[in-house]
């Protein structure tokens, strides 16, 4: 495992560049075991153990951006429900960013926080928090797809190649990093309702029919907002039910 240099952060904001590892998310946790400083970026060329949420194999071959931003105590606890959504929007501004005017219409947010590029996965974020002596420490992963995509997915999958628009994953890199401080520091300024608003704004299936799938049952509904905490609003058959977490699709299983 070989650490690099020459990725473009913030100010405020450090990062490694590593050959391989076996996830980002992991690498992150431990380099905050050993006292790294809040705003580290881990950042592969490839994972050998990649995850996404409930544990699934997240493809990791090089050629994709594959990073975990490590934050400690960012945010007071009953707020850190948020992040999901806050950490989608810093996605979407990097990808926008990489992609000619006339394409970001083309981009949108699938509730909490999947980034979709016309209908068609794009991005992966999975955040994870751990309690230490030293106070909490969050982990946000964020796996782009630059120049492939799995080609059998839970959802379907796409990458900016194969839209027409080859990045690198550097270069996506300082996008994103830029993105995320700026989202970042509207979120801890106090800002969620603008966040909100700004997340509605890129949200797709406001007001469709959508079926959200949690750990022991399907509820199928109307995708109707979020609340202000950034829990889906879904309105079915028993009324208005606000959920926190869940895999969503469209139209009714």
């Amino acid at each position: 495992m070989n650490e690099g240099s020459g990725l473009v952060c913030p100010a405020g904001y450090t990062a490694i560049h590593l050959d391989a590892v076996g996830s980002t998310n992991a690498e992150a946790f431990e380099r905050a075991r050993q006292g790294a400083a809040s705003g580290l970026w881990v950042v592969a060329r490839r994972q050998t153990a990649g995850r996404g949420r409930r544990g699934r194999i997240w493809t990791s071959e090089p050629g994709n951006l594959y990073s975990s931003l490590m934050l400690r105590d960012p945010i007071a606890e009953a707020r850190l429900g948020e992040l999901p959504l806050v950490v989608a929007l810093a996605v979407h501004d990097a990808v926008a960013a990489a992609l000619p005017p006339f394409a970001r219409a083309d981009l949108a947010i699938k509730w909490p926080n999947d980034v979709l590029y016309a209908g068609a996965k794009i991005c992966g974020i999975l955040i994870e928090a751990s309690s230490t002596p030293e106070g909490r420490v969050v982990v946000a992963g964020i796996g782009i797809n630059c120049n492939h995509h799995p080609d059998v997915t839970l959802y379907s999958a796409t990458d900016l190649a194969a839209a027409g628009y080859p990045t690198e994953p550097e270069a996506l890199f300082a996008l994103l990093a830029a993105a995320m401080a700026r989202r970042l520091a509207e979120w801890q300024a106090g800002e969620f309702a603008s966040l909100r608003e700004a997340w509605l704004d890129r949200a797709r299936g406001i007001g469709e029919a959508i079926t959200v799938r949690l750990p022991t049952r399907e509820i199928a509904g109307v995708f109707s907002g979020l609340d202000a905490e950034g829990r889906l609003l879904l309105r079915h058959d028993g009324g208005l039910e606000a959920i926190s977490a869940g895999d969503v699709f469209f139209g009714r299983s």
